[in-house]
């Protein structure tokens, strides 16, 4: 089994707590743990952004730490993660557990909460494979952990027993000689090219396992993969289960040529993988991609998904943290694009999103700090831009949301944005979020917003909104508005009211409005 992130790399992120209670703790080196990778063999698990946001919110709340967060999780009836917890779990519950742990790094906590894991796990035996999520942040020097299992009626658990004598004649598949899957052929030559034939459906590690039984090293070795002549519609799952890919951590892994039967990419399918090419010309049954597909795949330069003309949703994480990728071709039919789906891509520097865009997820396009071009000119059906979807995108410049029909620009959207010099923003805008604790207004800290154009005067903005768009130490920092002159007032009113800017600002000169044509309006150019 391989893990998607595994638990030693586990990100962490400060936050401000008051006491806690409500958790377990221990403490030590990573000397003294088990090593990580000892846990893969029982459980497989994957790092959730998701629920390390739920942490960090339990954390602020105070008090009971666990009670906290499982009731944000919605997880009031979660037993223990321990051997009598889960043995009394039934279907459909889950196994939670906080672990506050003292140690040296991040990289040390993760060590030991691995061998905290591994001592519930060893003390028990499953009737399949067991999956499940895990995330952590850190205090002060302390490091929270949190894992959360669901148990399913394939995935029970009993206590461990030792091994009989009679189990020694029954073998792992419980006595049935193994079978290649039918119809599908597969070849690895002398230069580390895999290639598959035949098959059908979804090309899973269990079927590659088997196509790969004479060569149990072919993870480290294999350079291309060749699924062109095959039939397969999916790789990997895309469901909740798909904890690891089927391609993950394949380091070796340099070109993969899709076959144009493909019909969907699952979760975690080449996260972590050496990927630099993705030959996806003829995929134009591709539908999804999953989360986290391409995950930390930090050669690869390049995603062209032209021709993929039934693509409709990039899931979330799907190219997260490809640091070296400049350039996305994205077809128009594509509506959805999930959280974090480019967070971390720092080479990228232009985009122009589809058409067909609906919405944009919460830091979707975060911290990409080379971006200074986003096209949204044909996105005429986009709803919504999530909570930091555009977070500090330092090189971009300027951004027009006029022809979408965005009601709300969440928080953080585009915060830290300190290039950005120019904002229209769309027709019929109802709310432009402020600060709430632990996060920023929509447009805080864009210090080089010099012009913003309001077609009408939104219902609300929120506090600190535009707080640091000017300063007030510099008199020559000025910003011109650009509205229709029957909304100057009514408009006035709300940024003052948000606290971004003050009556002086206005009467001051730094605060300069401007009209808006009307036919321009009219026409909506």
């Amino acid at each position: 089994m391989r893990l998607r992130r595994p638990i030693a790399f586990i990100l962490s992120a400060a936050v401000a707590a008051s006491a806690l209670t409500g958790c377990d703790s221990f403490s030590g080196h990573a000397a003294a743990a088990a090593n990580s990778a000892q846990v893969q063999q029982l459980i497989e698990f994957i790092a959730d952004l998701g629920l390390e946001r739920d942490l960090r919110q339990a954390l602020q709340k105070g008090g009971d730490l666990r009670q906290a967060l499982l009731t944000l999780l919605g997880l009031e009836n979660a037993v223990n993660f321990n051997v009598d917890g889960l043995t009394s779990a039934r279907p459909g519950q889950h196994a939670v557990q906080v672990w506050e742990v003292t140690a040296q790094s991040a990289e040390d906590a993760a060590a030991l909460a691995a061998s905290q894991i591994r001592a519930v796990l060893e003390q028990l035996k499953s009737s399949g494979v067991t999956e499940g999520r895990i995330g952590m942040v850190e205090v002060d020097g302390k490091y929270y952990v949190v894992v959360d299992v669901e148990v399913t009626e394939e995935n029970t658990f009993e206590p461990a027993k030792p091994v009989s004598d009679d189990d020694d004649d029954n073998d792992d598949n419980g006595g049935e000689e193994e079978q290649q899957p039918q119809g599908a052929e597969a070849t690895l030559d002398k230069d580390g090219k895999l290639t598959i034939t035949g098959g059908s459906g979804t090309l899973n590690e269990e079927t590659i396992e088997k196509l790969l039984s004479e060569n149990p090293n072919w993870i480290s070795t294999v350079t291309t993969l060749d699924l062109s002549q095959s039939g397969y519609t999916q790789i990997g799952k895309s469901d909740d289960t798909a904890i690891t890919g089927v391609f993950a951590s394949c380091t070796s892994l340099k070109t993969v040529i899709l076959p144009t039967s493909l019909e969907s990419i699952g979760n975690n399918a080449f996260a972590e993988s050496g990927l630099t090419e993705i030959n996806l010309s003829g995929c134009t049954s591709l539908r999804s991609i999953g989360d986290g597909a391409f995950w930390n795949c930090t050669s690869l330069e390049e995603i062209n998904l032209s021709d993929c003309i039934n693509l409709t949703s990039i899931g979330g994480s799907a190219f997260e943290s490809c640091e070296k990728l400049t350039t996305v071709t994205l077809p128009s039919t594509v509506t959805t694009i999930g959280n974090s789906a480019f967070w971390y891509c720092t080479s990228l520097t232009s985009i122009t999103l589809p058409a067909g865009l609906q919405t944009i997820g919460n830091s979707a396009f975060r911290n990409c700090t080379s971006l200074e071009e986003i096209n949204l000119s044909g996105c005429k059906n986009l709803t919504s831009i999530g909570v930091g979807a555009f977070y500090e995108c330092s090189s971009l410049t300027e951004i027009d949301l006029s022809n979408t029909k965005v009601k709300t620009i969440d928080r953080e959207a585009f915060w830290n944005c300190t290039s950005l010099t120019k904002v229209m923003l769309p027709k019929g805008l109802v709310d432009i979020n402020g600060q709430i604790p632990y996060y920023h207004g929509a447009f805080e800290n864009c210090s080089g917003l010099k012009d913003i154009t309001f077609y009408n005067a939104p219902e609300t903005i929120g506090t600190g909104a535009f707080e640091g768009v000017i300063s007030d130490a510099d008199p020559s920092d000025k910003l011109t508005i650009h509205c229709p002159i029957d909304i100057r007032n009514a408009l006035q009113e709300k940024l003052t009211q948000s606290g971004s800017f003050t009556a002086d600002d206005f009467t001051g000169g730094k605060i300069e409005f401007a009209d808006i044509a009307t036919l321009t309006y009219l026409l909506g150019f």
